[in-house]
């Protein structure tokens, strides 16, 4: 019987991601495979529209949850191969690139970066900013498919996430009509995305901001987080001072981000006082999940976590949150890019 057992995750990589320079390999997503498996409860009655995920490898379970049996799965490696083979027929650059392959939730989810490195635009400085496209998959119906692309800014890795209506030009579910094929079909597209992206880079970054305005606006997007009585004896109280309804920590740990943006070029990689900057600053927190903040308040050293405080996470080998978080992040960001309070400083 097909029963639901403990999962087996030795096999595994040790490793939660791994960069080359090869958009053909595809080798650490091999042990990653799985297949969907017929479920039976331990009576030995058949669940007919559930199916159980297994790694190929060793037929051990990959997943405590199963997925239906309309469910399309399509592996990772399978998916990323035929982006390949789509992209060498393309405009783009393949022979000089970076890719950067990771996974998390034991490979439940996963995502390939790749960054085209004949082209790119210098922003000033030796800011180099690059063309890239991204995939990312699950086969265990946690997340739809998802392509994004434009400009990423190198330094520091910081792989920033730009709004709008190009940066995700494709989001599909894994349903019985999942066509992986045709939706990677639009790699071309990437060059056109790419420049949209700089352009606006550009102009963000001859808007001038001062420390007065980064710091107004980064308090507007750190409210703290207050429900039920909380949040009533707030809005009841009309004498409340501001930085008492924001998230300290949180303001902070942006500032601590804005400051060191904001320096000049020729300071560690500062970006200089504007909008290019605090964007860079709002990025960084965003995408370094793993990145701790160290600051004071009031006399007193605080640190402050960018990713999300878990101690089972944190102690993953296996990139415990970093997808998530980062996904989560660039959604979170794509909202503030839209807002008033970012439109209005210009």
């Amino acid at each position: 019987m097909n029963q639901l057992m403990p999962i087996q995750q030795d096999i595994i990589p040790s490793a939660s991601f791994r960069e080359h320079n090869n958009i053909f390999d595809l080798s650490f997503f091999e042990p990653l495979e799985v297949y969907k498996d017929n479920v039976q409860t331990f009576d030995g009655v058949d669940l007919p529209d559930s199916r159980a995920l297994r790694y190929s490898s060793n037929n051990s379970l990959a997943d405590t949850a199963c997925v239906s049996s309309t469910y399309t799965l399509e592996n990772h490696v399978n998916l990323f191969g035929k982006h390949a083979d789509i992209l060498s027929e393309s405009s783009l650059p393949t022979d000089n690139v970076l890719v950067r392959d990771e996974f998390s939730e034991f490979g439940m989810k996963a995502k390939r970066s790749i960054q085209y490195l004949d082209e790119a635009v210098d922003m000033g400085g030796k800011d180099m900013v690059y063309c890239r496209s991204d995939q990312i998959n699950s086969v265990n119906s946690k997340w739809a498919f998802q392509q994004f692309a434009g400009a990423y800014r190198s330094y520091c890795e910081n792989s920033m996430v730009f709004g709008g209506e190009k940066a995700s030009y494709n989001k599909v579910k894994h349903s019985k009509h999942f066509d992986a094929l045709n939706l990677l079909l639009t790699a071309n597209s990437v060059f056109e995305t790419f420049r949209d992206n700089v352009e606006q880079f550009q102009l963000w970054k001859n808007t001038p901001v001062d420390d007065h305005t980064a710091g107004l606006f980064l308090k507007h997007i750190c409210p703290k987080d207050v429900t039920g009585q909380k949040r009533l004896a707030r809005e009841r109280d009309a004498n409340i001072e501001q930085d008492e309804s924001i998230n300290i920590k949180k303001f902070h740990a942006l500032y601590d981000l804005w400051d060191e943006y904001s320096k000049g070029y020729s300071q560690g990689g500062g970006l200089g006082k504007n909008k290019w900057a605090l964007y860079n600053a709002l990025t960084h927190y965003a995408t370094h999940t793993h990145d701790t903040r160290t600051f004071e308040i009031n006399g007193q050293e605080k640190s402050h976590s960018l990713g999300r405080a878990s101690a089972d996470l944190i102690s993953s080998d296996h990139g415990g949150y970093t997808i998530n978080e980062q996904l989560e992040r660039a959604k979170g960001i794509w909202i503030v890019l839209s807002s008033d309070q970012w439109q209005t400083i210009n």
